[in-house]
């Protein structure tokens, strides 16, 4: 009975036991949950921010070597060519860098970048303001290649980067954008860039597109269901892991950024959701994250941990690491699951038991499992003792020596496959075993990963799997040799190639014996294989190199010595020996100086002992080398001092320089011929350095200037001295420009003569002298005098303005009568208002107020009149050329009050169609309204005999498609015939019976000499339309007269 109740309670114990083991391991598990969880996400938070961090410090590292390198090179927008040469550089050296920009308002934005077939482009705008963006080809010297399109609009956010980098001066980063194309992210970070004086440049800058931030978040692993994601301020996603892409695909096809509150991934979207309703949580910038759990509905609860990324503009970026509390908690519950299970065995084992054995094995199984428990947890000392008798006792004292035996074989074979494990890992080597039986393989893990497969424990590999990885040309020296091996007739040992499942090829040894059994007979063969591949690549470098350098050696172009310490040739390579006529044989062991000049031979010692002196350092010198047939030769030699094998020798290069000699004394005589040539033609020559300094003049510059070449060379130019004060700054800027940019030089420029004074006109020419690169290495530059020409010139201009006046006075003959009648209405209105404010005054008493309007009228009158008056004497007088910014629109209403009476006079209908937004046009008021006053009354001319259809005149302005001015005259007279379209501007043709043919030819001339063009073509369906268009004025001026230097007419 006492057994029975001894058996229950044991059960009971046992039953308790195992639900308390349960509840403590639930409870035990959730806080080992959350503990586990917090660490986990501190950590991949804090990973993410290092390496958003080294994002941020690589981006301001390289906007800063940007913009230093551009203030350095003192480059501004202005010159597009050199900004981009330099952006060129700049972005080859930094591989992580997709584009780099530079610009301001007034020279446009210059950039550079890659595209996603690896090619490099130009994208520019003229101007800050400009709609049209250009894209040029950039070729491989950084030059701005084809123009490849002219598309899109400048982007609005760059004004937006721009603005903020210039007015805080510091550094600015732009919001991630959706890249055009391709559904990647990218970011801008923009920098001022001041010259030496801290003045304003412009702004320059880099993108980066957030692909290694991309691919280092999917590498994250949290949990089973984990995620790591960053957010930036307006709640898109920058990147996540476990594959959340942070694009998506909106309605229209197009390629839209993602809000992380609306990912298709639970753990990312109820995250964010939370962090919206308590954006709180997030807080500000800390030292670490903070970490927080929520509740969901669907998932349970969450554990995660948020960190924020700051950078001055708008890197404003939110880290969060979210794992849900399942991914931990599941391994819990089923353990304790399994406790209360294996609780309920026991419970129901001791129910089954006897009371007889109780007494005969509980006491020796207490014993034997305290052992265990001794043994297991390292604490056992001594087997225990039992009674003589008890056979349970006995055999568990056996169990628990036998169990304390086996443990220590165990920990002995674990220490000694570990330590095997790790040996065959680091020497790549593997072992296998075939049996000869089963014809199957026993493969250890590494050699597993010798062939580029995952090690699977406990399994075989067949003979034929194996092979089928052994390279196909090789398979039959490997069954070769298996073969020999398993009969015995040789060790097997070879090297042969292995293709892995990827498709790479590797090299293995492999070598085994075959074992025997008791009988002799052979049962399986075990050996090892052992990957070889690099050391084959070396060996195979090293005699690449070998066969290389002995075949440079022995065949190159180039004399090669090695001499000693005394001054012997220790070794001579094949060409030097044939160059001086010797055999390798014979130059061994020789004195190297007697290879040399007599004269040379103490400089060759003097080298020699330098190069000894200074071990390591290059040196080189020029000498004269005799060769055996006693012929001389010119060699440059290079030679370096080094130790081989203890003792210092002297290794030379030896390039023969004896054609490069005789072509510099050629050049020397060739020079000489040249100055004699220069100093002789009638013409002043200069040449200049790079930089603009002068080092050379000829005689003819001498006498004419009378500065000496002691006087001018190795200085700038003497400008003042020389040059007439109304040419000075012409000159000097001209020049300044063709020195920044190597372009030609040429101007027309007056230089004072010494003996006596006087300016004369010269022609000047230079051109840039460039080596091989394209650098400039020398200007030469000409100046012819041309004071005969320029007086022809200044001759023919004042004949052609007198011709001009002369067609104006004709003109104003032909409008006598209109003029005449222009100016008679006025007066006769004035005459009449007159007598009304007599009448009124003479009135008692005297109306005042209708006096005071009638000599208002009056007022009005007289200076209708006198616009008249004025008008036609602008047209008449000779004045000096002048040139202003001048309305077209104004012009056409002026000639029109002008033929107001020849209007009327012939029934003319004339009307005018005037574009309001019309620019000015840079020119001689007096010339263009000539020019329209000429073809106005050209197209009356025409009309004057039309009897059968309206005489209409029409007048119209506009802007053409270059966005040039042009003026249109439509006539419905008699037209021209088509053979005479292009001949009515010939001077002296002309269509009428009493014309000159002057007028058309002086009004082209005038309209070409301000840059424009002036043609005629037939009118549908009658007359004609003349036609001609100037180019816009500059914006920036406001218009004003101001002289010269004007077109000549």
């Amino acid at each position: 009975m006492l057994r029975n109740h001894l058996i229950l309670a044991v059960a009971g114990v046992v039953l308790v036991l195992s639900l308390v083991l349960a509840g403590l391991w639930i409870w035990t598990g959730n806080v080992i949950v959350s503990i586990m969880s917090e660490r986990l996400i501190r950590e991949v938070t804090h990973a993410v921010h290092r390496d958003v961090d080294h994002l941020v410090r690589a981006a301001d590292k390289a906007v800063s070597r940007l913009a230093n390198g551009l203030a350095r090179h003192d480059l501004s927008p202005g010159d597009p060519h050199a900004v981009a040469q330099e952006l060129h550089t700049l972005l080859a050296e930094e591989p992580d860098v997709d584009w780099m920009f530079f610009g301001n308002e007034a020279g446009g934005i210059v950039s550079v970048g890659r595209l996603a077939d690896s090619s490099v482009v130009f994208l520019m705008t003229d101007e800050f303001r400009a709609n049209v963006v250009r894209e040029f080809e950039a070729l491989p010297s950084g030059r701005i290649g084809r123009l490849r399109k002219s598309e899109g609009a400048f982007d609005a956010r760059g004004r937006i980067w721009y603005a903020r980098a210039k007015e805080t001066g510091k550094r600015y980063w732009t919001e991630p954008y959706l890249g055009v194309g391709e559904p990647i992210l990218g970011i801008s970070l923009s920098l001022p860039v001041f010259n030496k004086n801290r003045n304003f440049v412009g702004v320059c800058g880099i993108d980066l597109i957030l692909t290694n931030l991309s691919r280092f978040l999917q590498t994250l692993e949290i949990g089973d269901n984990g995620r790591a994601f960053i957010m930036d301020a307006t709640g898109h996603l920058i990147g996540a892991s476990g594959g959340v892409a942070p694009v998506t695909i909106g309605a229209d096809g197009a390629h839209l950024r993602l809000q992380a509150s609306e990912a298709t991934d639970p753990i990312v979207r109820e995250t964010a959701r939370y962090l919206r309703r308590y954006p709180g949580v997030a807080g500000s910038s800390s030292p670490g994250p903070r970490v927080f759990s929520f509740s969901d509905p669907e998932g349970g609860r969450i554990y995660a941990a948020v960190d924020r990324a700051e950078a001055p503009g708008a890197l404003d970026w939110t880290i969060i690491s979210a794992v849900p509390a399942s991914d931990f908690l599941t391994p819990v519950y089923r353990a304790a699951y399994l406790s209360i299970g294996v609780g309920t065995v026991i419970v129901a084992v001791f129910g089954v038991l006897g009371l007889g054995l109780v007494g005969r094995t509980l006491r020796p199984l207490t014993a034997l499992t305290q052992a265990a428990h001794a043994i297991a947890n390292g604490e056992w000392r001594e087997v225990p003792k039992v009674r003589r008798n008890d056979e349970v006792g006995l055999l568990a004292q056996a169990f628990a020596l036998m169990t304390f035996r086996l443990k220590e074989t165990l920990e002995g074979l674990r220490r000694s496959e570990a330590n095997f494990a790790e040996a065959q890992r680091v020497a790549h080597v593997g072992y296998w075993e075939r049996d000869l039986d089963t014809d199957c393989l026993t493969w250890s893990d590494e050699t597993y990963r010798i062939f580029g497969l995952t090690p699977r424990a406990g399994t075989v590999v067949s003979v034929a799997e194996a092979v089928e990885r052994i390279h196909p040309e090789d398979r039959s020296i490997w069954s070769q040799a298996a073969a020999e091996a398993m009969r015995g007739e040789s060790r097997y040992d070879l090297e042969y190639r292995i293709v892995r499942p990827g498709g790479e090829l590797r090299i293995v040894h492999s070598q085994g014996d075959l074992t025997r059994d008791g009988s002799g007979r052979p049962h399986s063969m075990f050996g090892t294989i052992q990957d070889v591949t690099e050391r084959k690549r070396v060996e195979e470098a090293l005699r690449d190199s070998e066969e290389q350098w002995r075949a440079v050696f022995e065949n190159n172009p180039t004399m090669y010595f090695m001499v000693d310490a005394s001054g012997t040739v220790v070794s001579v390579n094949p060409f030097g020996a044939q160059q001086l006529g010797y055999t390798v044989d014979e130059l061994i062991d020789r004195p190297v100086k007697d290879i040399f000049h007599e004269e040379d031979r103490d400089a060759v010692q003097r080298h020699a002992a330098a190069c000894l002196e200074h071990l390591g350092r290059a040196m080189s010198w020029e000498l004269r080398k005799i060769r055996k047939d006693g012929s001389m030769l010119w060699v440059r030699e290079t030679g370096r001092a080094m130790v081989i094998k203890k003792r210092p020798v002297i290794l030379i290069v030896c390039e023969d320089i004896t054609e490069r000699k005789r072509a510099e004394e050629a050049a020397r005589r060739s020079e000489e011929e040249l100055r004699e040539v220069i100093e002789t033609v009638p013409a002043m020559v200069w040449t200049a350095l790079p930089d603009g300094r002068v080092d050379f003049i000829n005689r003819r510059w001498q006498e004419f200037t009378g500065l000496s070449l002691d006087a001018t060379a190795g200085a700038s130019w003497d400008a003042e001295a020389r040059f007439h004060p109304e040419d000075l700054e012409h000159y000097m800027s001209r020049w300044h420009a063709s020195l920044a940019t190597g372009h030609p030089f040429e101007v027309e420029v007056r230089i004072r003569r010494a003996a006596d004074g006087e300016y004369r006109w010269w022609f000047e020419n230079a051109v840039p002298l460039r080596d091989e690169h394209g650098n400039i290495v020398k200007w030469y530059g000409f100046l012819v005098d041309i004071e005969d020409r320029k007086r022809a010139e200044e001759a023919l201009q004042k004949a052609q303005a007198e011709l001009a006046h002369v067609a104006r006075v004709t003109t104003m003959g032909a409008l006598t009568s209109s003029i005449a009648h222009e100016v008679n209405q006025p007066l006769a209105a004035v005459v009449t208002n007159a007598n009304a404010a007599l009448h009124w005054l003479a009135s008692e008493p005297p109306n005042l107020d209708e006096a005071r309007e009638t000599v208002e009228r009056i007022v009005r009158d007289g200076h209708r009149a006198g616009e008249v008056i004025g008008r036609v004497r602008a047209l008449l007088k000779k004045t000096v050329t002048v040139t202003a910014q001048v309305d077209l629109n104004a012009l056409v209403e002026d000639s029109v009050a002008l033929v107001q009476g020849e209007v009327r006079r012939h029934r003319i209908f004339l009307r005018t169609e005037l574009a309001h937004d019309l620019p000015h046009v840079a020119g001689d008021r007096v010339q263009l309204q000539q020019v329209i006053l000429n073809l106005v009354m050209n197209g009356m001319e025409a009309m004057k005999t039309i009897a059968d259809r309206p005489r209409v005149l029409l007048i119209r302005s506009r802007l053409d498609a270059s966005e040039a001015a042009l003026v249109e005259v439509h006539d419905t007279g008699v037209g021209l015939e088509p053979q005479s379209v292009e001949r009515v501007f010939e001077a002296f043709f002309t269509t009428k019976a009493e014309g000159l043919g002057m007028g058309l030819a002086i009004c082209r001339s005038i309209i070409e000499a301000h840059g424009g063009r002036l043609w005629a073509r037939t009118n549908d369906p009658w007359g004609a339309v003349f036609q001609f268009t100037l180019p816009s004025a500059p914006a920036e001026n406001a218009p004003g007269e101001h002289p010269g230097p004007a077109p000549a007419v």
